[in-house]
């Protein structure tokens, strides 16, 4: 990818958006934290608190070894009625690229649906994304996913 060419970095990043959600979607969680710089950042947040500057998050990790503690959980020790995730991804906007580091922002829409019951929204919002370059590609080293809803259901398992 060349850093020169803004159209090339923003296929870069909307690919690497896509690949995120669909690891998640698909319940690949195994897959998630390898998008992830070592000393990657990750909350989810209400939008009041972030708004505000209040630190309060509904999750917050920070490293990819705790990304990988939480697959962990959500698979092997997190008992919950079964349901299947679906992100709906707005394009991602470039807020600012320095050659090294991309920030960026994306909407989300987070469906939840189970076998026996009507899809229900589990969160609308948006990434307000750090993205590092490294020999690997593009990584995610700071996501805040900030929803704008004031109540999300109290069983968030998996990542939004």
């Amino acid at each position: 990818m060349n850093p020169d060419d803004p159209m090339q970095t923003w296929l870069a990043v909307q690919s690497l958006l896509a690949d995120v959600a669909a690891a998640l979607d698909q319940r690949e969680l195994d897959r998630w934290p390898g998008y992830f710089t070592d000393d990657a950042r990750y909350t989810l947040q209400s939008r009041e608190n972030h708004d505000r500057g209040l630190p309060l998050a509904t999750m917050a990790f920070e490293s990819r070894g705790m990304l990988v503690d939480r697959v962990y959980g959500a698979k092997d020790t997190i008992f919950h009625d079964p349901y299947h995730q679906r992100h709906i991804l707005g394009a991602p906007r470039i807020l600012a690229d320095d050659g090294g580091t991309i920030r960026c922002e994306s909407s989300f829409l987070v469906m939840r649906t189970r076998r026996d019951a009507m899809p229900t929204v589990l969160a609308v919002g948006r990434y307000l994304d750090t993205l590092r370059r490294t020999p690997e590609g593009l990584r995610i080293a700071e996501r805040l996913a900030i929803f704008d809803n004031d109540l999300l259901d109290n069983s968030v398992i998996d990542p939004v």
